[in-house]
C-alpha cells in the first residue's frame, strides 16, 4: 500500500474532533463536577461538624474513590468519552491514572507490579506540582 492510499484510508476512517465543541463540553462537564464537589463539601461542612478545610479534604477523597471505582468497573473511559477533558482535570483523572496503572500490572504482584508502577503516570504530575509550587511560592514571597 502506498502512502497516498494509506492517507486516503485514514481520512475515511478517522473522524476529526470538533475542537470548539469539545471545549464547550469540557467547560460545562468540569463545571458540573465542580458544582457537585461544592454541594458535597457544603453538605459535609454543615451536617458533620467539620471545618471547611476538612470538608474539602473529604470531598477530594470521595472524588478519588469514585474515580478509582469507575476505573476499576470499566465505566470511567465511557464517561470520559462524553465529558472530555472536564473529567480528567479534577482529582478523578488523578485517581484514574493511578488505578489504571495498578490494574495493568497487577499480574506481576504487589511489589514488582502494583508498587513499582502505580505512580508511573502520576509521578510526573506530583513532581511538577511540587516544583512549580516551590517556584510560585518563592515568586509570591518575593513580591509580598
Amino acid at each position: 500500500m502506498k502512502n497516498e492510499e494509506y492517507d486516503k484510508l485514514i481520512k475515511e476512517i478517522v473522524v476529526e474532533d470538533n475542537i470548539v465543541g469539545n471545549i464547550i463540553i469540557s467547560f460545562f462537564s468540569g463545571g458540573l463536577i465542580g458544582l457537585i464537589g461544592e454541594i458535597i463539601s457544603n453538605f459535609i461542612f454543615k451536617n458533620f461538624n467539620t471545618t471547611l478545610s476538612d470538608s474539602y479534604m473529604i470531598t477530594f477523597m470521595i472524588f478519588i474513590f469514585i474515580g478509582s471505582l469507575l476505573t476499576g468497573l470499566g465505566f470511567f473511559d465511557k464517561i470520559l468519552s462524553v465529558c472530555k477533558c472536564g473529567l480528567i482535570v479534577p482529582s478523578t483523572g488523578f485517581a484514574n491514572t493511578m488505578t489504571s496503572s495498578a490494574m495493568d500490572t497487577r499480574s506481576e504482584g504487589f511489589i514488582k507490579g502494583i508498587g513499582s508502577s502505580i505512580f508511573k503516570l502520576t509521578g510526573s504530575i506530583i513532581l511538577y506540582g511540587i516544583v512549580f509550587g516551590i517556584i510560585f511560592g518563592f515568586i509570591r514571597g518575593m513580591l509580598l
